[in-house]
């Protein structure tokens, strides 16, 4: 593989991502420049970061899309690639990444299929896991994320394609490390809702949880996908589930009055 091009920068937010981030860097290490966004870490992520070689700012967090569009801001090369602190570049990927840039691009953003492994390092290949396509691959000037606090998308400006090879997400190395998560990101996307206006329903709480693990489990043939499909998507249902009910609760669960109801016949 050629090993550098000076042309591209590699971003990544972060924040104590210090037991996961090293395999990130390394993974980068062809580019021209990495550029580290922490937004205020307590482990050694800043640490790791800069013995790896890459550039670090440091910013308090304001919503990932705030905190993506701070690291484009910091990068010099003419192409942009932006990374989660737990994904890892293929080689085969990064080969064509080099070979992409480094001639007349007929794109100005390309989307790269990202492969997810989840708790014993499994890859989940069904429910709607793969290809899993991400807009990640950008010329400087021609991409920027949007989104609010939570949920981030990144547009381009111009035509886009799609590359072959993919990027690694080794996320989630546990079960109480999902449910965490599932906790922490229920939270912000209930008060974005709210702030939007935004209210649950009985529809909402009861049925839309279960016909989301119908869809992926079944109809996406999740199951496939042995044991760990079937916890991925009871979890991801369950995200549903409590996202919902955080969303009901900051409006003093007005939304729910039917079900209520329905709910204390039951009791008599």
């Amino acid at each position: 593989m050629n090993k550098t091009a000076g042309n591209v920068s590699v971003v990544i937010i972060a924040q104590n991502e210090g037991r996961i981030i090293s395999r990130c860097l390394e993974s980068a290490a062809w580019a021209g420049e990495i550029i580290v966004v922490d937004g205020g870490s307590t482990d050694n992520t800043v640490q790791i970061s800069q013995k790896r070689g890459a550039k670090v700012y440091i910013n308090s967090f304001k919503g990932f899309a705030a905190q993506k569009n701070y690291a484009i801001s910091k990068a010099a090369g003419k192409w942009v690639l932006s990374l989660d602190a737990d994904e890892v570049i293929e080689e085969k990927l990064a080969q064509e990444i080099i070979d992409i840039t480094g001639s007349k691009s007929p794109c100005d953003g390309y989307y790269i299929p990202r492969k997810n492994f989840y708790y014993t390092g499994k890859l989940l290949r069904f429910g709607g896991l793969y290809p899993d396509r991400q807009l990640r691959l950008f010329k400087k000037g021609a991409g920027c994320f949007e989104g609010s606090i939570v949920h981030e998308g990144l547009r381009v400006t111009g035509t886009t394609g799609l590359l072959k090879n993919a990027i690694l997400h080794f996320t989630k190395p546990g079960i109480k490390a999902h449910i965490e998560t599932v906790n922490r990101y229920t939270g912000l996307e209930a008060q974005k809702n709210s702030h939007d206006g935004r209210r649950a329903t009985g529809y909402t709480i009861l049925i839309k949880p279960a016909a989301y693990f119908l869809k992926h489990y079944f109809l996406k043939l999740g199951f496939l996908d042995g044991v760990e499909g079937l916890i991925y998507h009871m979890i991801s249902a369950h995200y549903v589930f409590i996202k919902e009910v955080k969303l009901a609760e900051l409006s003093g669960f007005k939304g729910v009055k039917l079900l209520a109801g329905i709910l204390d016949k039951g009791k008599r």
